[in-house]
Formats: structure tokens, C-alpha cells, sequence
């Protein structure tokens, strides 16, 4: 028994719903006007020791992105939304541990290219307790948002995705947890794709 939770933590190491991800995700804010929503969808990389690497499809949504913002007037946090596809395998994998329903927390890197200089932003999520079929994918959402940032240089300013962390729990039908207890993994993003999420300028104080 110790032998296959070892192993099967091992496995939903790729499990990363949080992003689940997410998103995973996005920063954005307030500014001149708040209106903007937008969205992206990227495939992460998640290993998997005993079933090899898996990708994992994951949908980011932000909402109310800045218009325009100011120099020196901080920029409110944003709703962030992230669904992941739960590959078969894991599904399988969870089952058979006897994991009824997931649940977590997820971080993700964003950064805002602030006219040249980069700033590194960290989006908080929470990954919501999700039903785990007995095969398939399954989609898991993950909701939550950024800190207030303010930027300190005028010009084009922009938004791009970065990589994310997640901490699950598998639970069974009665609430206990199963053999894999709570795990944490890193998703990372698969090269190539265009992770750009949103564009605006900011004006001189």
C-alpha cells in the first residue's frame, strides 16, 4: 500500500488544476476605464513519473483590465478564472486511489512588461472542490485574482502568462483524504506558444 501511494502521488504530480491554473494567471486592474476582459488558452507541461509527461489544456479569463492607467496611481486587482482539463490518465489514476472529489489553492507567475521593465506579479486562486468521474478528462475551475500594482513608467504596457503552482486534495466519498494526502506541483508552460494577454498604455503622472 505504501508502495502505490508513493507512487501514486508521484503520478498526479502533473496534476496542476489549479491553474488550474491557471493561471494561472493574469494580472490586471483599473485605470482611465476598466472594461476589458480577455482571454487565453495554453497547454502546460505536468509530469508525470509513471505515465510519462502530460499536457494539460488550461483557459484563463480576466476580467475588468485597465482601459489606460497613470503612472504612480495603482492599478486595482483583477477577477481571474482558470479552467483545466484533467487528462484521462489522471482521472484513472485518481480513482483508483478512490478519490471522489479535488480540491486546492494555485499561484501563478504573471508579468507586466511596464514600458521595458518587467514586474513580476503573483495571481492567488482557488481551485473549487470538483466531482472526479470514474474515466475521462474533467474540468476543474480555478477563480481568484492579483494585488493592486502600481507602475512607475509611461508607454505600452503588457500583460503576458507565466507558469503555476498547485496544491491539491484528492478526498473520497466520506471527506477523508486518500492515500496521497495533500501534494504540491509545477506546471510549466509548453514552448511556443504566444502567452501575451493583454496590451494597454500607461500616461505620465
Amino acid at each position: 500500500m505504501l508502495k502505490l501511494n508513493s507512487m501514486s502521488r508521484r503520478l498526479f504530480g502533473g496534476l496542476a488544476v489549479g491553474a488550474a491554473i491557471a493561471g494561472t494567471v493574469v494580472f490586471g486592474g483599473a485605470g482611465v476605464g476598466q472594461a476589458a476582459t480577455a482571454s487565453l488558452t495554453l497547454v502546460y507541461n505536468c509530469p508525470f513519473p509513471l505515465i510519462g509527461a502530460q499536457d494539460m489544456s488550461v483557459k484563463i479569463v480576466a476580467e475588468d483590465l485597465p482601459d489606460s492607467a497613470v503612472v504612480g496611481r495603482p492599478i486595482p486587482a483583477t477577477k481571474v478564472t482558470a479552467t483545466a482539463t484533467v487528462p484521462a490518465n489522471a482521472t484513472m489514476g485518481l480513482s483508483l486511489v478512490g478519490a471522489k472529489t479535488v480540491e486546492g489553492t494555485a499561484t501563478s507567475q504573471t508579468r507586466i512588461d511596464n514600458a521595458g521593465t518587467p514586474v513580476d506579479v503573483v495571481a492567488n486562486l482557488t481551485v473549487v472542490k470538483t466531482n472526479v468521474p470514474s474515466s475521462g478528462t474533467f474540468d476543474t475551475v480555478a477563480s481568484g485574482g492579483t494585488p493592486p500594482v502600481t507602475l512607475a513608467n509611461p508607454g505600452r504596457t503588457t500583460i503576458t502568462v507565466g507558469n503555476f503552482t498547485t496544491t491539491l486534495t484528492p478526498r473520497r466519498a466520506d471527506g477523508s483524504t486518500t492515500g496521497l494526502g495533500t501534494f504540491t506541483v509545477n506546471c510549466t508552460l509548453k514552448p511556443g506558444q504566444v502567452t501575451k494577454l493583454y496590451e494597454f498604455t500607461v500616461a505620465a503622472a
